[in-house]
């Protein structure tokens, strides 16, 4: 694997992958030499660039850390040299590009897969299957809510990409368990000038609704509740690194326990499914 990249998620990807058997990173690529110098120094990796065709030329899949602002033109000539992508969230502004991304892939047999770690968690994993399994009866309301507190000064592009990877934890819960087709959405959005705050949103479909809280600059409990016709599904916060859920019913002496591993940063994860999905394509 080669890093697109310097930046502090580079170097907890570093601290991860060594987890993973069969993969390593081989190659670093900063626009910066000087920084791409310094983290593979930092690392032990022998080899760096600001020439990104140099290391595609020398690697088997990328993994891109960069700006999100850069990860579709990254991405895209990735897929062209004929490398798998792994991509940090957000993984790109528009719907458009990511159509764009995924037919390359497809072209070229490819894997492209954002790094949306929580959906990779064996908790998570475990927890989707409950709810799906009908143990809980029909899901009717999804509740979710992931804030951060950035100071003040952070910069309006940063705070803004913080808020855009925070909507992608409660959208993945929703489109996994209520599916695409919601006929209405509603927010409540606080905005300090470009800088967005804090949004309360809801999505209704048919027959059930989710609604989650996303911030920046307000604090509130990170929890998520899946509530169903027969129980509901706990998971306290913060419940996109999960390592334990509950199934709750009428009778307390129905519910049930979950534990699962959540190891360090839960990068390793993502990292072993990329890993596992490459080898499937080309065995």
């Amino acid at each position: 694997i080669g890093l697109i990249g310097t930046g502090n998620i580079a170097g907890r990807f570093m601290r991860e992958v060594v987890h993973v058997g069969g993969v390593s990173v081989t190659a670093v690529f900063n626009p910066c030499e000087q920084q791409a110098d310094r983290f593979c120094r930092q690392y032990g990796i022998d080899f760096c660039t600001s020439e990104v065709s140099e290391m595609l030329a020398n690697v088997d899949a990328v993994y891109i850390a960069s700006p999100v602002g850069t990860h579709f033109e990254y991405a895209r000539i990735a897929l062209e040299s004929g490398c798998h992508v792994l991509c940090e969230m957000p993984f790109v502004n528009y719907r458009s590009e990511a159509e764009q991304l995924y037919r390359l892939a497809l072209k070229n047999g490819l894997t492209l897969m954002p790094a949306l770690k929580t959906s990779y968690c064996p908790s998570f994993q475990q927890m989707i299957l409950v709810a799906q399994s009908g143990a809980i009866g029909e899901v009717v309301d999804i509740s979710a809510t992931v804030t951060n507190l950035l100071p003040d000064d952070t910069d309006t592009g940063f705070a803004n990409e913080r808020m855009m990877e925070n909507f992608s934890y409660p959208l993945l819960v929703f489109f996994k368990l209520l599916g695409l087709d919601y006929h209405h959405m509603h927010s409540f959005v606080r905005a300090n000038g470009g800088k967005i705050q804090f949004t309360h949103t809801y999505l209704e479909y048919d027959k059930s609704i989710g609604s989650f809280k996303v911030g920046v600059g307000v604090k509130s409990e990170g929890s998520l509740v899946i509530s169903g016709t027969k129980g509901y599904i706990y998971v306290p916060a913060p419940w996109w690194k999960p390592d334990y859920f509950e199934a709750r019913f009428e009778n307390p002496a129905d519910n049930k326990k979950y534990f699962f591993p959540y190891e360090s940063d839960g990068l390793r994860y993502e990292i072993q499914i990329f890993a596992d999905h490459i080898c499937h394509k080309s065995s």
